[in-house]
């Protein structure tokens, strides 16, 4: 059993035993609410944050957003974290001239008050034309009550972000009829909100005092402090002025010129063409003059050459050239009888080549003698046709 303790009893315990829990009322407090002070850098900058009673923090965030291009400010949503890159459900920062960012920031409470109080006044009567319009009765019909509830949910956000683009002294000004509950009205929520803009008084609902209390307390951000430029690393200060340079003459090259960018004493395109193509017909008549005094140069030389050469030319024909003796120099390996090879550098004797005549032998050289392979057999005289007679008639006797 837990035991009471003063630091963990309730003051209301007896008030509840004998009313009652008693629930908690709506929120009647202010639905947007400025964070810090305003800072003035040229543009001033306030950070905004709607309340989320209700759940409809998001709903109330995406108002102000479109409430921002009637007062002439901007709006940009703030990061909750920024490595997870999560935004800030109910935070907005505001950035523009610093009295339309005090004005805006001073009237956007009673605003969003204004435009959620005239969303729950077209939601009475938009279940008024639900219950009594044909359009409504065959949408009933087919349609549950979950399906009813989803349908307001939509239909009221919807509304709401609407209403907020003609809300504002820098809006639209648009005089739309309200339509006639023959028509559908689950499919026109736009021209609703635009038939129920004028309802919202922007000048009923500004906070003068919270206006100037913003702008009294706004803080001038410290000057920025800026950092010395370094000296650049090559000779232009910057890419612009080495691409926009002025043409440079290379003394060691010649002629050769290198830019950086166009040339500044260009003329026009037509200009150029032109000139270009002169240049052509200029250097196309140089080609030809030199052309002709080549080939004027090679017929006197040719004229000149009268006696026919008698040594081989190098542009003689095959037959004329004689043919080099590659094997005669030729280095090779031969293959003895012993397990290595030694490499023979003597030049064999020179091959014959066809149509040359072998050498005349010698008569009185004496044929080489054979080298006796074993035993020696007697020689048997030649056969002649007379033995063959003779032994033919013999066998036959």
């Amino acid at each position: 059993m837990t035991q009471t303790t003063e630091t963990n009893r309730d003051p209301n315990a007896y008030a509840y035993r004998v009313e009652g829990r008693v629930p908690a009322g709506p929120y009647a407090g202010p639905l947007a609410e400025t964070e810090g002070r305003m800072g003035i850098d040229g543009t001033a900058v306030l950070t905004v944050r709607v309340h989320d009673a209700g759940q409809h923090g998001t709903t109330r965030r995406e108002a102000a957003e479109r409430l921002a291009w009637g007062y002439g400010v901007r709006t940009r949503r703030v990061y909750a974290d920024l490595l997870a890159d999560r935004l800030d459900r109910h935070a907005l920062r505001i950035e523009g001239a610093p009295l339309a960012v005090a004005r805006f920031a001073a009237d956007l409470p009673g605003l969003l008050a204004a435009i959620e109080a005239a969303a729950t006044a077209m939601m009475r009567r938009l279940a008024g034309w639900m219950r009594d319009s044909a359009h409504g009765q065959r949408w009933t019909e087919y349609h549950g009550p979950q399906d009813w509830r989803t349908e307001r949910r939509y239909w009221r956000r919807s509304f709401i972000r609407h209403l907020a683009d003609f809300v504002g002294p820098y809006a639209p000004q648009v005089d739309a009829p309200m339509p006639d509950w023959s028509e559908d009205w689950l499919g026109i929520p736009a021209r609703i909100a635009q038939a129920t803009a004028p309802t919202i008084d922007t000048e009923a609902v500004r906070d003068h005092m919270a206006e100037a209390l913003l702008f009294a307390q706004a803080v001038t951000a410290e000057p920025r402090i800026i950092e010395p430029t370094p000296e650049p690393r090559t000779r232009y200060a910057s890419v612009y002025d080495a691409i926009h340079a002025p043409q440079e003459y290379s003394q060691e090259l010649g002629d050769v010129v290198t830019t950086y960018g166009p040339d500044p004493d260009a003329g026009t395109e037509l200009e150029t063409a032109a000139a270009v193509e002169v240049e052509d017909d200029e250097r196309q008549a140089a080609e030809v003059e030199v052309d002709e005094k080549v080939t004027a140069a090679a017929v006197e030389a040719c004229a000149e050459l009268t006696e026919p050469t008698t040594a081989p030319q190098v542009s003689a024909p095959p037959t004329g050239r004689p043919a080099p003796d590659r094997v005669a120099a030729a280095v090779r390996i031969v293959r003895r009888h012993r397990p290595y090879g030694s490499i023979r550098t003597h030049t064999r004797p020179q091959a014959r080549t066809r149509g040359q005549l072998r050498p005349p032998q010698r008569a009185d050289r004496a044929a080489p003698s054979t080298r006796p392979t074993g035993t020696t057999r007697k020689a048997t005289p030649p056969v002649t046709a007379d033995h063959r007679t003779h032994a033919t008639t013999s066998g036959g006797n």
